[in-house]
C-alpha cells in the first residue's frame, strides 16, 4: 500500500524553530501567557483533515478516473498531474513571502487561508466535475489547469497554516500541544481520505459515484479549512522581526550542508516511491489482486495501528543498534508487505488487516529513522553556526516531497503506456493484456521495492557523513 499513513514531515518544522531567534511583539506590546483553549485549538486543528484529504484522496484517484473515465492516455495523465505540481513548488516560497508581508485588517495569514480553503474546496469538485472533449490531449490540458488551480488555493492556505503553528505558541510546551492535537486531526483526514474508493463505490460507482464523492470530500474540506480560519481570528499571533534570505541565498545555504542534501536524497527517494503507490494503488486493487477500492480504507487504518502501537519498540530498538541498520530492518519489511500483497488475488477482505499492520510496523520504523536522522543534521547545523534555520531546511524538504510525489505519478503514467495499458471512457474498463496487468505489478510493487531498497545504500552514505563530521 502507499505509505499514507507516514509521520508528516511538514509537522517537523513546527517543531523546529520556524521563527528565528530574534525579538517578538505581541498585540499593543503586552506580555502574552498561555494557554489556548481547548475549543480553540480544536477549531485550529481541523484544517488538518482537510489539508490530508485535498493532498491523499486525488493522489490515491485522479489518475485512475483520468484513464478510465476520460478516456486520457497514461503517461499524458501523468504528465497533466506532473507539470502543475512542478510548478507549485515554486509557488510555495511565493507565498511565504506574501503572507509575511500581507497587512490587512484581519491579519497576515488569514486572507490567504481563506481564499486557499475556498479554492482547494472547489478544485476537489472540478477534479471529477470535467467536461467531455473530444481530444484527449485537450482533456488532459483542461485536468492540469485544475490541477494547478487546485494546488495553488492548497499552498494558499497550506503555508500561512504551517506558519501560524509557531506564531500562536507562547512556548515549547504550548508548540507541542498544537503538534499533539494537529497530528490527531491528521490521522482522521487520512482515514477519511483511504475511504474516497469505498464512497465512490457505496453510492453507485461510474462517474456520478465520483462526481457524489467529491461534493461531499469538497465539502468537508471546505468546512473544516474555514473553522481553522475562524479560530485563528480568536488568537494572538506574536510577529517576529527577522531578516530574511532570498529564494537564492537560500539555495546557496542548502547546498553548501551535504548532510542535508544526502539526507534528502532519502526522503526524495521515499516520496518517490510513496507517488508511485498513490498512483497504482487503485490499479493494482482492480486489475491484479481484484479487491475493491474500500480495501484501501481497511488497509489504511490497520497501518496506523500498527504504525502507532510499535513506535515504543522501534525506539527502544534504536538505542541498541545503528540507525542504518534499524532502516534497513523496516525498508526490508516494506519490500515484504509488498511481495505479500501479490498473494491477495481474490482473497477475503479480511486478509488486508494483517497486510495493513505489517506496512504499518514497517513503515514506523524507516520513518522514525529518517526523521530522527533529519532533526540530528538540523539540531547539528545550529550547534555549529549559532543560527536557527531549520525551517528554511524544512521548507526544502517539503518542497522536494511535492516535487519527489509528483515524479511518482509520473512514473505510474509512463510505465502503464509502456506496457500497454488502455485507457477507456466512462468507466468501462477496458479489457487489458497480460501484460499490461503485469506492468501494474510491476509497477506497484517492483518500481516501489527498487527505489525503497536504493535509499538504503542513500541512507549508509548520510552515516558516513554523519560521522565525518
Amino acid at each position: 500500500m502507499p505509505s499514507a499513513v507516514n509521520a508528516d514531515t511538514a509537522l517537523l518544522s513546527e517543531t523546529a524553530g520556524v521563527l528565528p531567534p530574534t525579538s517578538i511583539h505581541h498585540d499593543g506590546d503586552r506580555p502574552r501567557t498561555l494557554a489556548l483553549g481547548n475549543m480553540t485549538l480544536l477549531g485550529f486543528s481541523l484544517g488538518m483533515v482537510g489539508d490530508r484529504i485535498f493532498r491523499d484522496a486525488p493522489a490515491l484517484l485522479l489518475l485512475i478516473f483520468m484513464t478510465n473515465y476520460l478516456g486520457v492516455p497514461p503517461a499524458m495523465a501523468g504528465v497533466a498531474i506532473f507539470v502543475p505540481k512542478l510548478v507549485i513548488m515554486f509557488v510555495d516560497p511565493l507565498v511565504g513571502l506574501l503572507s509575511d508581508r500581507l497587512q490587512t485588517r484581519w491579519g497576515r495569514r488569514r486572507p490567504l487561508m481563506f481564499v486557499g480553503a475556498v479554492l482547494a474546496a472547489v478544485s476537489i469538485v472540478l477534479f471529477f466535475h470535467v467536461p467531455h472533449f473530444a481530444s484527449p490531449l485537450v482533456q488532459a490540458v483542461y485536468m492540469s489547469v485544475i490541477v494547478l488551480l487546485g494546488f495553488t488555493g492548497y499552498s494558499l492556505n497550506s503555508v500561512p497554516y504551517l506558519t501560524m503553528a509557531s506564531e500562536v505558541a507562547a512556548s515549547d510546551g504550548e508548540r507541542s500541544r498544537i503538534m499533539a492535537w494537529r497530528v490527531a486531526f491528521m490521522a482522521i483526514g487520512l482515514s477519511i481520505s483511504a475511504y474516497a474508493g469505498a464512497v465512490v463505490e457505496a453510492v453507485g460507482g461510474g462517474v456520478r459515484g465520483y462526481a457524489t464523492m467529491s461534493w461531499l470530500y469538497g465539502g468537508i474540506c471546505l468546512v473544516t479549512m474555514l473553522a481553522t480560519v475562524s479560530a485563528t481570528g480568536r488568537m494572538k499571533v506574536s510577529v517576529a522581526d527577522a531578516v530574511r534570505l532570498s529564494l537564492a541565498q537560500q539555495f546557496r545555504l542548502v547546498a553548501a550542508n551535504h548532510r542535508f542534501l544526502s539526507l534528502l536524497l532519502v526522503g526524495f527517494s521515499q516520496k518517490v516511491a510513496e507517488g508511485v503507490g498513490y498512483g497504482s494503488f487503485a490499479y493494482f486493487c482492480i486489475y491484479v489482486v481484484q479487491q475493491p477500492l474500500s480495501g484501501i480504507g481497511l488497509v489504511v487504518m490497520s497501518s496506523v495501528a500498527g504504525m502507532v502501537v510499535t513506535q515504543p519498540l522501534w525506539l527502544k530498538a534504536a538505542r541498541r543498534m545503528p540507525m542504518t541498520r534499524l532502516y534497513a530492518i523496516g525498508v526490508l519489511g516494506w519490500c515484504l508487505n509488498l511481495v505479500l500483497w501479490l498473494a491477495m488475488k481474490g482473497r477475503a477482505e479480511w486478509w488486508l488487516i494483517p497486510l495493513g499492520l505489517e506496512s504499518g510496523i514497517a513503515a514506523g520504523g524507516f520513518l522514525m529513522v529518517t526523521l530522527s536522522m533529519l532533526a540530528n543534521t538540523l539540531a547539528a547545523d545550529a550547534s555549529e553556526t549559532g543560527l536557527n534555520r531549520e525551517g528554511i531546511y524544512s521548507g526544502f524538504w517539503l518542497a522536494g516531497e511535492k516535487l519527489a510525489f509528483a515524479f511518482g505519478a509520473l512514473i505510474v503514467g509512463v510505465m502503464l503506456s509502456l506496457f500497454g495499458f488502455v485507457e477507456s471512457t466512462g468507466g468501462t474498463q477496458a479489457p487489458q493484456t497480460p501484460t499490461a496487468i503485469f506492468g501494474i505489478a510491476f509497477t506497484y510493487c517492483g518500481i516501489n521495492m527498487l527505489i525503497y531498497l536504493g535509499s538504503i545504500f542513500a541512507m549508509r552514505r548520510v552515516a558516513r557523513r554523519q560521522e565525518a563530521t
